[in-house]
């Protein structure tokens, strides 16, 4: 077990050209790893973020290239590398918002679909429906154990809703990714008081790489960036502000177990 390593949150603005959105992130994920992160995360829609039309048609070749893609980026760099959410195949001509975790053998380790889709309208123009194509997991993301302490993921929307990270914090979950497309409005209000509060409710390190920037040839899709790696103490310990490229910092489990013997409000919980 390493208790002590760097950890960084890529952030990119990806478009509908998967190739193109997979060369920027391995470049990013190169710059991290020169700096010594041993765990990098990915944003939502990280290899693919265009129209349900472009999505319906590409969904073959987003999904066999994404997976391939992170296997490999994991086992060349030697990293353990998260990738979430892309869309795979579920049924009823639907899709998974599915986040996966690849281990320093290339080999597939963990796998989450999104539970909580994004059915909303938030004043930017759009009104987003993630139901109509996307089906949710309907299930409480998998904790696993590895070399860099145990780990989770949920995927952007799942933030809102506390109770899945209490479950988490149950089960053991030291390290929970957060990848994310947040928009602009609800990333100035709500991005990073939800994200340090799912921190400080559980003690847990929050790594949220985020999309930034415009996204559809007409300038109105934007996101909020601003990828965050945030302490079991709330703290915010990286900002990749709102340019592509990443951000990166030092987890230290030996402190998160500290903080949790020190403050026991885990097991002081009359719910849990």
């Amino acid at each position: 077990m390493k208790d002590i390593y760097k950890a960084a949150v890529i952030q990119v603005s990806s478009n509908a050209r998967v190739a193109n959105n997979l060369t920027k992130c391995r470049q990013y994920i190169k710059e991290a790893v020169d700096e010594g992160a041993k765990l990098i995360g990915l944003p939502e829609n990280f290899s693919f973020m265009g129209s349900e039309e472009e999505k319906r048609n590409l969904l073959g070749e987003i999904e066999i290239e994404t997976i391939q893609f992170l296997s490999e980026t994991a086992k060349d760099f030697q990293i353990h590398l998260l990738g979430g959410g892309f869309p795979t195949r579920a049924e009823n001509e639907k899709v998974y918002n599915t986040a996966l975790l690849f281990d320093p053998s290339g080999t597939e380790i963990f796998r989450y679909y999104k539970a909580h889709l994004f059915n909303a309208e938030v004043g930017d123009g759009f009104s987003y429906n993630e139901s109509k194509s996307t089906m949710s997991g309907g299930k409480i993301p998998a904790v696993i154990e590895t070399e860099l302490g145990k780990i989770s993921s949920a995927i952007c929307y799942d933030i809102r809703f506390p109770e899945l990270f209490r479950d988490l914090s149950r089960n053991g979950c030291e390290i929970c990714f957060l990848p994310a497309a947040f928009t602009t409005p609800t990333g100035e209000a709500h991005w990073e008081v939800l994200l340090r509060a799912r921190a400080i409710e559980n003690f847990m390190f929050i790594l949220a790489p985020g999309q930034t920037g415009v996204h559809d040839p007409h300038g109105k899709r934007k996101t909020y960036g601003h990828s965050l790696i945030i302490s079991p103490w709330g703290t915010i310990l990286a900002d990749a502000g709102k340019e592509p490229g990443f951000a990166i910092a030092e987890i230290n489990l030996e402190k998160l177990n500290e903080i949790r013997r020190s403050f026991p409000a885990l097991k002081h919980s009359l719910f849990l």
